[in-house]
């Protein structure tokens, strides 16, 4: 679909500005709220780490909150709990290097790293820390799933939060070599060498996923998107409200009304930043985003054409089309979104 996206958008910067204070602007205490959490995170890494070095005494942020792009108010948040192992066998289980195998070296033999015990020892901490600084304070709450638990679920200050287990740089225990795209391989727009060197020397890190691990980019979408892209134009206010948006009306249930699931955005979190960065490549001067309503253009259109083409491919793996089981008949609706918001901006961003 062909969309003359750019040409509104002096028009629509009035709507977007009203829908940023109406609906994504973080109330003020929002700062001092995420700040006080991360330094109550801190306190427990280091207490455990104190008590099992298994454990490192520091945690990885992830998601919006790590690279500045939240939303919402701070009400959940995931945190990866680095392991410390030096002796580990990593293999890839599927050809498309979704899923790996973690084996660990144990009295002379290699045996699957075993997420149970570590998931159930992670537990008897907290535990043993909420035992010693908040023994009767409901504010400070940890559960034990079953045995396939992939995080251990807290709740700190009353907010949600997962202990997600990781290995960094996961790959330095296996023969895989990560395929990094050409935009990560010295071919980008608007990365220089040396940090496109960066993200490659940062290595690829794993979650746990049950038995097989998953790779995790929040450290690069951290450094990306969170530290060399923080300040410049209006990126980041488009994108909030885009992520708004997504959230709230580009949602599964409005795409089929016999949807039975949780309403939940069609494009995930990981999806929008990718989109993100790809906005980044094709508008990379500055001046591409010198204005409200022209940032946020740049991430329509980048959408418009990955439904155009059906293909939104992966910033940080070659060959690794996100958008590939998509039907076609979503990549119109999106379309019709976009069309709306052009055609009536007042209505539509309010």
């Amino acid at each position: 679909m062909e969309l003359r996206i750019h040409a509104v958008s002096e028009a629509l910067e009035e709507p977007l500005q009203k829908y940023y204070t109406d609906f994504v602007k973080m109330e003020p205490g929002e700062k001092v709220k995420k700040v006080t959490l991360q330094r109550m995170l801190k306190r427990l890494l280091e207490f455990i780490h104190s008590r099992d070095d298994l454990f490192a005494d520091y945690f990885i942020q992830v998601g919006s909150i790590a690279d500045g792009t939240k939303a919402e108010a701070v009400d959940e948040l995931d945190v990866l709990i680095p392991l410390q192992k030096d002796k580990l066998r990593v293999t890839a289980v599927d050809q498309s290097l979704n899923l790996f195998s973690i084996d660990e070296y144990v009295d002379g033999d290699w045996r699957c790293l075993s997420h149970d015990e570590t998931i159930s020892r992670l537990y008897e901490l907290v535990r043993d820390y909420k035992d010693k600084y908040y023994k009767d304070d409901p504010s400070f709450a940890v559960k034990k799933r079953t045995i396939t638990a992939t995080a251990l679920p807290l709740k700190i200050d009353w907010i949600k939060i997962d202990l997600v287990l990781c290995i960094e740089s996961a790959l330095r225990f296996s023969n895989v070599e990560w395929p990094f795209p050409k935009w990560l391989n010295g071919q980008s727009k608007w990365l220089t060498y040396q940090q496109q060197e960066s993200v490659r020397k940062m290595g690829i890190d794993m979650t746990c996923h049950g038995i097989h691990w998953r790779p995790s980019f929040s450290r690069i979408d951290a450094y990306l998107i969170g530290e060399i892209d923080s300040k410049g134009g209006y990126r980041k206010k488009a994108f909030k409200i885009f992520k708004s948006l997504n959230g709230y009306y580009w949602t599964k249930d409005q795409l089929r009304k016999d949807y039975q699931g949780k309403s939940q955005p069609f494009l995930g979190s990981f999806m929008t930043k990718i989109l993100y960065l790809h906005a980044r490549e094709k508008y990379p001067e500055s001046q591409h985003w010198n204005s409200l309503g022209k940032s946020f253009c740049n991430f329509l259109d980048v959408l418009n054409q990955c439904c155009n083409e059906k293909r939104l491919d992966h910033y940080y793996q070659t060959n690794n089309n996100l958008f590939e089981y998509v039907a076609g008949e979503t990549f119109l609706w999106l379309q019709e979104n976009i069309r709306n918001i052009l055609q009536n901006p007042e209505e539509e961003l309010s």
